[in-house]
């Protein structure tokens, strides 16, 4: 049985882990460097503390990835790749096989795979982290786009501004739930987690009450232009807050705004967003990673 060290490579953490047979173990994260020297460095240490070979790595990262060539355009947040051969990169670190997707698209593939999207041939993916990724299915083919940039949901506009401050990435990456939170209880961003949050949420914490109403009110919009755009049969949320059912609830009432306020349309009968939340969490993206390595070397 081949063994497959899998990596998510996300903006604060790295996380990775075994695969053998589409199972996952031995999951461990880090913090995500911000050199390409500490990165480069920090790799190979997860490398040198693995206790038994390896047959390959396969890797989940955000930005533009070229997945057949191996190019990245950019890295996302991780500001030091760009324009960068990252397959070989990866390759010189690890002296084996290795397969590198853009990370939400890992996740939709994991999904597909294992999770709620087992038989379902047009679906969209949104990845809430520390920015928002997305995956696109469509008639049972992952969408790339012609510039590998299809689902790149963080550059989405909010509104006609055209700035940062209402890029999708801002106004619903995890920060956005964090950042007011910590500021209501006067502590930093950083001394919050999700956990704290949504713990805050369900012992009656009116501040954290309405930034979660807000939060799923803005993220219940651009989830109707999508299924408005793209008809899928379903839409799955990922992250870390996908494990909190209450996200669901909150976001479920707020696309039930949408929907009454549109109640005259026949348009609300027919593309009314199914949305649930994934159902393999903060894996999605490692699973993903190893059934996109299986599809590239073991198809």
């Amino acid at each position: 049985m081949k063994k497959i060290l899998v990596l998510d490579i996300g903006g604060t953490f790295i996380k990775y882990g075994l695969m053998t047979s589409g199972k996952l173990e031995h999951v461990q994260k880090q913090v995500t460097p911000k050199t390409s020297d500490a990165f480069e460095k920090c790799l190979k240490q997860i490398l040198n503390e693995l206790v038994e070979p390896i047959d390959g790595v396969s890797i989940s990262m955000p930005g533009i990835i070229n997945a057949d060539t191996g190019f990245a355009i950019h890295g996302g947040s991780l500001e030091f790749i760009r324009q960068l051969d990252i397959l070989e990169f990866y390759k010189s670190i690890f002296h084996c096989p290795v397969a590198v997707e853009n990370d939400a698209r890992c996740a939709i593939i994991g999904e597909m795979r294992l999770g709620q999207l087992q038989g379902v041939n047009n679906a969209i993916m949104i990845v809430l982290g520390t920015g928002v990724g997305g995956g696109l299915l469509i008639n049972g083919q992952i969408v790339r786009g012609a510039h590998q940039s299809a689902g790149e949901l963080s550059l989405v506009q909010t509104n006609s501004s055209m700035t940062m401050t209402d890029f999708f990435a801002v106004k619903n990456s995890v920060y956005s739930l964090l950042k007011p939170f910590a500021k209501s209880i006067n502590k930093k961003t950083g001394e919050v987690s999700g956990e704290l949050f949504f713990e805050a949420v369900k012992a009656g914490n009116q501040v954290a009450d309405r930034i979660l109403h807000d939060y799923c009110d803005s993220l219940a919009i651009q989830i109707w232009n999508l299924q408005t755009i793209l008809d899928p049969e379903q839409i799955v949320i990922g992250g870390g807050i996908s494990s909190q059912p209450i996200l669901l609830d909150y976001l479920k009432q707020d696309l039930q705004k949408i929907l009454d306020g549109l109640a005259m349309s026949p348009l609300t009968k027919i593309i009314s967003p199914s949305v649930v939340l994934s159902s393999l969490g903060n894996d999605a993206n490692l699973i993903g990673a190893y059934f996109n390595f299986v599809q590239r070397y073991d198809h």
